[in-house]
């Protein structure tokens, strides 16, 4: 993606929009004036219009002008951060995160990487992947201390065929709620239509959410 060329357009964009919103407010105005001229000719010569009822339209209309230009401003902020967001995501293609989850989207050839977080050090640790008709692949990661914890899923040395498991820690002292985060390289970043967040596809893992993400690895 060429930056210069994409910040370029962005800035056309910009004054394309601040333009509009001029011819805008110009048009507001010129219909305010015009109306402004006709009721001066239509009033009653004989119960003429308060001049201090024409301060308080023109102090409405410059109300009503000046929220216009700032509803203008904050899309076009909006727009511009947006922009500017989707070309820093943009640029993860090719590297590595560590992202927050329970599921293995796996190919059957690629080993992958991860670790879980052990509030309290465990003689026996193991790490359960499940596949969607309910068998079970058991990992052992034997002893660890309290705090991180690596571990490398090998689905040739497990047998894993391709599809998507669950994943699930259990230690020997009965440790609930054990996390587990996977590494993996950033094949391509998705922006949904919906504007949910960016869907990040990783070699040997799968789909995950830009959210999930809990680590930015050097290449």
């Amino acid at each position: 993606m060429n930056i210069s060329n994409s910040t370029t357009a962005t800035a056309a964009s910009t004054a394309s929009r601040t333009t509009a919103t001029t011819n805008a407010n110009s048009q507001i105005s010129d219909m305010f004036l015009q109306l402004l001229v006709a009721q001066i000719k239509n009033q009653d010569p004989t119960n003429p219009t308060d001049g201090k009822e024409y301060v308080s339209q023109l102090a409405q209309l410059s109300q009503v002008q000046s929220m216009d230009s700032i509803s203008s401003l904050m899309t076009s902020t909006s727009r511009q951060v947006s922009s500017l967001q989707k070309q820093s995501i943009g640029t993860l293609t090719g590297q590595k995160v560590m992202v927050a989850t329970d599921q293995l989207s796996t190919d059957g050839t690629t080993a992958v990487t991860g670790r879980t977080t052990l509030a309290h050090a465990a003689s026996q640790v193991t790490l359960t992947l499940k596949d969607s008709a309910g068998n079970s692949y058991p990992l052992a990661l034997g002893a660890a201390s309290a705090g991180d914890m690596n571990f490398t899923v090998d689905p040739k040395a497990l047998g894993l065929p391709a599809g998507t498991y669950s994943m699930s820690v259990t230690t020997d002292n009965n440790q609930n709620g054990l996390s587990t985060e996977l590494l993996g390289t950033v094949n391509a970043v998705r922006f949904p239509l919906s504007g949910s967040d960016p869907v990040l596809s990783l070699q040997g893992i799968g789909d995950v959410n830009y959210s999930t993400i809990t680590q930015f690895t050097m290449a």
